[in-house]
């Protein structure tokens, strides 16, 4: 890949709303439900979905597979946090590690890098995903690769999580992120980070059933699109039908908008 193709593959996605699935929970969680069979699930999902993100195991598996435009990203960190009480080792300290470098990534052949930005805990662990950002932010951008920056305000130090992703979001932003990744804050700061933000921003909804309401007021607020975790595989949920209201959506607005 020639220097700056990422950037321009990622933003060449973003022209419409995007739908991104984010596969790589596994490396916290163990095998995820959906995804046992990840050669067999994935090939199904692919038309659907304009990237995926993977654990550096599973993009090799992904790069093999033909017939799809979907963007592969990479998933550079690890961290525990993601497990909670019902977790068969729940964890007792908060973690978070660095997995790759962006030459790593490329030579997975990810188009992008996405990586956590943890908020509610002790300061050492924040301040170290904010070090491992502007870091990736920095060596990507040599390489042409775009980190996108995922906003993960669930410490137990949170206790205006609106504020929190308003926080998160500028914190993202500061440390040179191309695009960044932010759950359903409500309304006002939604209004709040859409006025602030000057890169691509992902809403990740807060739960199956509310993507396309939420999605429709973050559409015209500016997102870039929606993020949906792996929780989402386990439904059975049809992302053909959501990437087709996407697009409905979008075209709606845009009209709208004309007028």
């Amino acid at each position: 890949m020639d220097k700056h193709d990422g950037l321009e593959i990622f933003l060449h996605k973003l022209e419409n709303p995007a739908l991104l699935l984010d596969t790589s929970g596994g490396i916290s969680l163990g095998p995820l439900p959906g995804l046992e069979e990840f050669k067999k699930t994935i090939p199904r999902i692919l038309p659907s979905v304009d990237g995926l993100i993977c654990s550096p195991g599973l993009l090799h598996r992904l790069t093999e597979m033909e017939g799809s435009d979907a963007m592969p990203l990479v998933r550079m960190d690890w961290t525990n946090t993601l497990r909670d009480s019902n977790f068969p080792l729940p964890p007792l300290t908060p973690k978070h590690l660095a997995l790759l470098e962006p030459k790593d990534a490329l030579a997975l052949g990810a188009s992008g890098m996405v990586v956590n930005l943890l908020l509610g805990y002790e300061e050492a662990i924040e301040a170290h995903g904010l070090k491992v950002a502007v870091q990736l932010a920095l060596a990507g951008r040599e390489l042409g690769l775009p980190l996108i920056v995922e906003v993960r305000p669930y410490g137990p130090r949170i206790t205006m999580i609106g504020k929190a992703i308003e926080l998160g979001a500028a914190l993202a932003q500061e440390c040179g992120a191309d695009g960044i990744v932010l759950p359903y804050p409500g309304m006002d700061s939604l209004k709040t980070i859409a006025t602030m933000v000057a890169v691509p921003w992902f809403l990740k909804p807060s739960a199956v059933t509310t993507p396309t309401a939420e999605w429709e007021t973050a559409c015209d607020l500016g997102s870039a699109g929606l993020w949906l975790d792996h929780t989402w595989l386990a439904t059975n949920f049809q992302f053909d039908e959501l990437a087709e209201r996407l697009h409905t959506s979008r075209q709606a607005i845009e009209i709208n908008h004309e007028h």
